[in-house]
């Protein structure tokens, strides 16, 4: 009975210390940065919009939002925005969804703050 019980206790902490470490490991944050190249598809995944930024994290080349999306008409409303103003941002990106379009790393966008 004591060693079924341990084994559970082992593996349920195992499993609380990789669910919690993946969803941290998830998201990367910039500096303060400006927006630099904005591209929107047509066909491509529905409608994808990509774009880049000054500063960029090692491990995003580029943020990517889908058309559906929940938050598209917000996001790319704020993206536009801070792209013709080029007002100062900062950009959460999921470092875990991969954009298909491209062979360098494109982090889906998680969000996106504006800075004053």
């Amino acid at each position: 009975m004591m060693n079924k019980t341990r084994f559970v206790l082992i593996f349920a902490s195992l499993f609380i210390f990789l669910v919690s470490s993946n969803s941290y490991a998830a998201t990367e944050s910039t500096s303060k940065t400006t927006i630099n190249r904005l591209i929107s598809y047509n066909q491509y995944g529905g409608g994808d919009v990509i774009f880049t930024v000054n500063n960029p994290t090692s491990g995003c080349y580029g943020y990517w939002i889908a058309k559906s999306d929940a938050g598209f008409e917000a996001n790319l409303s704020m993206i536009l925005a801070a792209y013709h103003s080029k007002a100062e941002v900062r950009v959460n990106g999921l470092n875990d969804q991969r954009w298909n379009g491209s062979s360098n790393f494109w982090c889906k966008l998680y969000a996106i703050e504006h800075i004053d």
